[in-house]
């Protein structure tokens, strides 16, 4: 089926109020740092009003659009695979404008942080009459289609507080679920997000009624203390630990490990895209269906953890 592509933009922009919303609060500072540190000119690349706002359709290609593709991250991978299958016209729809690699704990990996598109795969897009959109923040504290609630919901969850202000809202979620243990809530998060490896630390229960969810990055020691005030027994997260080599990826990594030595909730870590890409083939690929009629295409990370 093809589609307009200003008719799914404009649908896109209007779940996620993005005429209201303010510049996107992180990527408005990583995103021209990573272009202006390898001197590419990223707002050649981008559409004027994403320069501004830093969500939304970031590159316009051929107005009608045959296929629509949705990722977490535009990664290496992630727009290698697109490339090879994407045909004039086709849409990409990311969380992240840029990628981020924020390290690993299989074999204990830190890593850069954000990482800009390189120029070949930009110019690719470009000539290939490609279009992307990238919805950040607004994704992240979305109740309809967000990274959190998209946790919520696949742990069968009922929302009774949010934590963790961002944006217009709140990033994290706090839930009341069917009681599970600890284990087996580890083991059901395996199974959510297509994981192998999961960080865990903290504390066991036989019993957790209550979590705490947040996508990507959860390493924020303030915001964990908060969750567990609000009565959460376990926290679910992208990244307990973000290994960001530097000596402020070093401190914020020794502060989780000090607070999980003394916290009473589990602390789950699924990887940072892994987090945040369920929301794009769940809540995000439901809604596009049910107001569009378009049919969303995943393409997932080869490796989560990088």
């Amino acid at each position: 089926m093809v589609v307009d592509l200003d008719q799914v933009v404009t649908a896109l922009d209007e779940l996620f109020a993005l005429d209201a919303a303010a510049p996107d609060i992180a990527m408005s500072r990583h995103l021209p740092r990573v272009y202006d540190e390898i001197g590419t000119d990223w707002r050649g690349f981008v559409e004027p009003r994403f320069a501004q706002r830093f969500n939304g359709l970031m590159r316009r290609g051929y107005p009608m659009v045959g296929a629509v593709y949705g990722a977490c991250l535009p990664s290496a991978e992630v727009l290698d695979a697109w490339l090879a299958v994407a045909e004039r016209g086709d849409l990409l729809v990311t969380h992240h404008p840029i990628d981020v690699r924020n390290g690993s704990p299989e074999g204990d990996v830190w890593a850069e942080g954000f990482v800009p598109i390189d120029a070949t795969r930009l110019q690719a897009i470009a000539e290939r009459e490609l279009s992307m959109y990238a919805c950040h923040a607004p994704m992240d504290t979305s109740l309809r289609v967000g990274t959190a609630s998209a946790i919520v919901e696949a742990l069968g969850g009922t929302i009774v507080d949010q934590f963790w202000p961002y944006g217009d809202g709140h990033a994290g979620l706090v839930a009341d679920i069917p009681a599970i243990s600890s284990t087996a809530l580890v083991r059901r998060a395996r199974k959510i997000f297509g994981v192998d490896t999961v960080e865990v630390e903290g504390a066991v229960h036989d019993v957790v009624t209550r979590v705490a969810v947040v996508g990507g990055v959860g390493d924020h020691v303030e915001q964990m203390a908060l969750a567990e005030r609000l009565g959460a027994q376990a926290y679910l997260t992208g990244e307990l630990h973000v290994r960001i080599e530097g000596e402020y990826g070093r401190r914020k990594f020794d502060a989780v490990r000090a607070f999980a030595a003394t916290t009473d909730m589990a602390l789950i870590g699924v990887s940072h895209a892994a987090s945040e890409h369920l929301v794009i083939e769940t809540q995000l690929a439901r809604w596009l269906a049910e107001n569009l009629r378009v049919t969303v295409l995943p393409i997932r990370e080869p490796r989560w953890w990088r």
